[in-house]
């Protein structure tokens, strides 16, 4: 959904997409610490610290001469759509890199595909009670998202389907969604296309054999 309200909170003024944002992320890691574990509530919040923080950070980058005229601006400014997907890449080499060393099992994998799809579902339904928009746009989002999540959950619990197939079946839901909204191509589309991805290279890295080396290690 588009920002359309913005909501003063104490003496700032914030827009809708904020909010829903920090309510995904907040709702996100109670429901993974439930649900699967305080390990894993741990590592989505570690995911999440990652894409903000670099995210914030890379206004040094597509505004450096307001940064060094104005240092504090950093606290107030982000980079971005470029500083976003700048965060979502570095999440995921970050993420690639820990199932690597890890060798993530099954669990592992759906905790991951679970709290983003959580996180976006969250995300997508404040915005759509957050901001003006059509009965269509509102009601598909918010019915199509909580179909995906519990088509996520029920997959998980019955063992039917692989991340990587129910990740697919998760960007063809949420471009749907933005066909609804009016605005197929939007950066929450281009973050649940990187999600897709991001989860069929967990499967893959997962899946390689430990080597001799590392079973002696």
């Amino acid at each position: 959904m588009p920002v359309t309200q913005y909501y003063p909170i104490g003496s700032i003024t914030l827009p809708s997409s904020w909010i829903a944002l920090i309510a995904g992320f907040i709702v996100t890691y109670l429901f993974i610490r439930l649900y699967v574990g305080k390990v894993h509530g741990e590592r989505v919040s570690n995911i999440f610290f990652n894409v903000i923080i670099i995210w914030k950070l890379s206004v040094v980058l597509t505004d450096f001469s307001m940064v060094i005229k104005n240092p504090l601006s950093i606290l107030y400014f982000h980079g971005g759509t470029f500083g976003w997907i700048l965060g979502l890449i570095v999440a995921g080499l970050l993420i690639i890199r820990q199932v690597y060393k890890e060798k993530w099992k099954r669990k592992d994998q759906w905790a991951l595909l679970l709290a983003f799809i959580c996180w976006q579902g969250v995300y997508q339904i404040a915005m759509a009670f957050l901001n003006e928009g059509s009965l269509l746009a509102k009601s598909g989002t918010v019915l199509l998202f909580i179909a995906i999540f519990l088509l996520a959950c029920w997959s998980e619990r019955k063992k039917v389907n692989t991340v990587s197939e129910l990740a697919s079946v998760f960007v063809a839901v949420h471009f749907l969604v933005s066909a609804l909204q009016g605005n197929v191509l939007n950066t929450a589309w281009i973050t649940t296309i990187f999600i897709g991805l991001l989860m069929w290279a967990v499967e893959r890295v997962s899946s390689q054999p430990i080597s001799r080396r590392e079973e002696i290690e």
